[in-house]
């Protein structure tokens, strides 16, 4: 199953559709939900309850709007890590030693192709501690265990390390894993007051009051 939050459908259809339609299956279920409700962390609950309804869901595979899915056999690749089921979370870059929402100032793992140039930290499956919400794979048991809920700042920041702090604070893993696709991203932080918010309760949460470990 495949979601996105779709603020602009021209990027959405020019970037993640085409995408999608190369790599999901004939019974996947692809979303299209919309992102005005000015914060991404209720859009995202919404998807997640309406998801966990849906009986026997393999996965679900949360994607920006920007991010075009290259691999034909994405699904297969994403069906053998979440076969250890310890493993809650998938992306394809991120990092470990994080201490803020600026997850690449930690030990950067993964690799991604933006329109801005390759980031690369290296192509081998590891566990790390975030991954970057631009593609985010949960597994049946985060779909149906990791809300949200109530308390977090306005916007469109964060939602990627809590998540991915929070699934590791139930005893799970995140990994990243080789995955091919494209970010065609403008960059920058989008409303900076906002990401500063998000990042001051981010560590708050995660850092400061209740560390989780590495």
């Amino acid at each position: 199953m495949f979601a996105s939050c779709v603020g602009t459908p021209e990027t959405y259809r020019a970037c993640a559709l085409p995408g999608l339609r190369t790599v999901a299956e004939p019974d996947s279920l692809i979303i299209e939900a919309t992102a005005d409700r000015g914060s991404i962390f209720t859009a995202y609950d919404e998807i997640l309850a309406a998801v966990a309804a849906i009986d026997d869901v393999e996965a679900l595979v949360l994607l920006h709007e920007d991010v075009e899915l290259l691999d034909p056999r994405f699904c297969a690749t994403v069906r053998a890590r979440l076969a250890d089921e310890r493993v809650a979370v998938i992306g394809a870059i991120g990092a470990t030693g994080v201490t803020s929402l600026a997850w690449w100032e930690g030990q950067g793992a993964g690799h991604v192709v933006e329109s801005r140039g390759t980031i690369d930290f290296g192509r081998h499956p590891c566990p790390v501690d975030t991954v970057d919400g631009l593609l985010m794979v949960l597994s049946p048991w985060a779909i149906a265990t990791l809300r949200y809920g109530d308390g977090h700042p306005a916007g469109f920041h964060g939602y990627d390390a809590e998540l991915c702090f929070a699934a590791r604070a139930a005893g799970r893993e995140v990994w990243v894993q080789p995955l091919a696709l494209i970010h065609h991203t403008k960059g920058g932080y989008g409303d900076a007051e906002a990401y500063r918010r998000a990042d001051a309760a981010f560590r708050a949460r995660w850092i400061t009051a209740a560390p989780v470990p590495h």
